[in-house]
């Protein structure tokens, strides 16, 4: 029998992949002995159906620009203790990119497979799987940072760069950045292994080296791409068969958490935290380096306002 949207699929023991019409079937669901329901949409299911199980709500439209990375370990979670306490099922509206998309993280996280592989295990059991090309790239992303979030991969910090940039593109803007969206004050964390940047007027730590956001001289908008899967430092240029020097000119950063009050329009100044000094600018659009690339979103801290306080350890040598 032809494989339809209002199947349920399982696709692991006790872990099910379906429809939003199959989630809504609670005789079924209930037969089946699913306890638990992920959805993975841009509405949660009615109440009348979400009361009846332990729910959890993942707001996504299926587009390539969804952000569904951010939310992969605390979906993981809800499905591993779905797993250990009854049954679990993961919808979207079709059941093939959305709610696909986490399962195959769930795989790859916990069945240690690569993307390809979890993609496959699927669709083995659910042929009409096919996540959008962001989630792709999405999960091909988790995948190079081992399954996990980490915080220090440049490509992962390029990506949440772009998300922030696309929150202020749709203007949604109801209430300013939460803390956990930007990068730590340097006071936050130890410091003591990586070189912090101080406002050269009061000395005040305004942000760590590895904050810093490279690129490669006259690169353009390639060297800000969170896809390329070639650090900005290490990528050639294939026309002159060389390869690319790191641009020195300027100090672009990831914006900081004592920036979260005021970064919420488009563009602006941005101003020393404790002496109000002017040390720089930024443009959630972009702006061209003077070395040629084109930064976005641009974070611009000027040379002459900052001072570099490097590592005790690294004086010592």
């Amino acid at each position: 029998m032809a494989e339809t949207v209002l199947d349920i699929n399982e696709i692991i023991t006790n872990l099910y992949l379906g429809s939003w019409s199959a989630a809504k079937d609670i005789i079924r669901l209930k037969a089946k002995g699913i306890t638990h329901i992920l959805t993975v949409n841009n509405s949660p299911l009615p109440k009348s159906v979400s009361e009846q199980f332990k729910y959890k709500f993942i707001h996504g439209f299926d587009l390539e620009f969804t952000d569904l990375l951010n939310y992969f370990e605390e979906c993981i979670k809800f499905i591993d203790e779905g797993i250990r306490y009854g049954s679990v099922l993961v919808h979207c509206l079709a059941g093939c990119s959305r709610s696909a998309t986490v399962v195959i993280a769930y795989l790859m996280k916990k069945k240690e497979m690569c993307f390809a592989e979890a993609l496959g295990f699927v669709r083995k059991s659910r042929s009409i799987v096919h996540p959008n090309e962001g989630f792709k790239d999405q999960l091909l992303l988790y995948e190079e940072m081992e399954n996990k979030i980490d915080t220090t991969n440049e490509r992962f910090r390029r990506y949440r760069l772009k998300k922030l940039a696309l929150k202020i593109h749709s203007y949604d803007l109801d209430e300013t950045f939460s803390p956990e969206e930007l990068t730590a004050n340097p006071s936050d964390t130890d410091s003591k292994m990586d070189t912090v940047y101080k406002c050269r007027k009061c000395r005040q730590a305004l942000f760590k080296q590895s904050g810093l956001i490279t690129h490669c001289v006259g690169e353009g908008e390639a060297a800000f791409d969170w896809r390329s899967r070639i650090p900005a430092s290490q990528k050639e240029n294939v026309d002159r068969g060389e390869s690319l020097t790191t641009c020195r000119q300027s100090l672009f950063i990831e914006p900081v958490r004592w920036m979260a009050n005021f970064i919420s329009e488009p563009l602006g100044k941005l101003s020393c935290p404790k002496c109000n000094s002017k040390i720089g600018s930024f443009v959630w659009h972009g702006e061209k380096c003077p070395c040629g690339a084109w930064v976005a979103p641009a974070f611009h801290i000027r040379t002459n306002k900052v001072d570099e306080s490097k590592p005790l350890v690294l004086l010592a040598k």
